[in-house]
């Protein structure tokens, strides 16, 4: 198992602002009166992430469910990632305001979830490479509710396991992982704390030799 704590992902500031700005009069809505007061704000968010992540590649079966499971039987990486829980005061700040600074806000921390998935499978696929292997896309067990927020195109199109399997399997990735390295627990209503994380699995597949089909 594989843990990183304060993994530094890029803020991507410019590409989120342009996303905002494309929401039409939604940031005059939100209350902000220029772009620099935004870039201000998507700093600010940026200042408060504490990631971290878990992985590990699994292979032959020793993370059984049961006879019903398809999951056991592939090999894949099994990955939780956070963004910490600082964050969820900037989420709450943004709810004391207005609707539109949620979907602001909600927007901002959904492209850092991104950016911190798209850090972990691009270390997942370089392991797998090394072992002459490819790195499939993730397959999500677990993502944050969206609410009104406008999500990236990777969660927003994301795969994601049948909703019984899901449930099943998110307790056993999450002891598996020792997910508590990172302070990421299950919630009793089988959400994950703290909110804004991920629980994945980035399945292997054998790269064919040149000049076989």
């Amino acid at each position: 198992m594989r843990k990183i704590k304060r993994f530094k992902i890029s803020s991507r500031q410019k590409e989120i602002l342009r996303k905002l700005l494309r929401g039409g009069g939604l940031l005059r809505q939100a209350g902000f009166t220029s772009e620099l007061e935004v870039n201000q704000y998507i700093v600010g968010a940026f200042a408060l992430l504490d990631p971290g992540v878990v992985y590990e590649f699994n292979q032959d079966a020793h993370w059984e469910l049961d006879d019903q499971s398809a999951v056991y039987k592939e090999m894949f990486s099994a990955c939780a990632v956070t963004l910490g829980s600082p964050i969820e005061q900037f989420m709450q700040e943004a709810q004391a305001v207005n609707p539109s600074r949620v979907i602001v806000a909600g927007t901002i921390v959904l492209e850092f979830l991104k950016n911190a998935i798209t850090f972990v499978t691009d270390l997942i696929s370089q392991q797998a490479t090394k072992e002459e292997f490819e790195a499939l896309e993730p397959q999500f067990v677990y993502l944050p509710p969206f609410g009104i927020a406008a999500p990236p195109k990777l969660l927003r199109e994301a795969v994601r396991l049948d909703k019984t399997l899901a449930h099943k399997t998110l307790p056993l990735i999450l002891d598996k992982l020792n997910a508590s390295k990172i302070d990421v627990s299950l919630t009793p209503d089988n959400c994950i704390s703290p909110q804004y994380s991920a629980v994945f699995l980035v399945p292997w597949q054998k790269l064919r030799k040149k000049g076989k089909k």
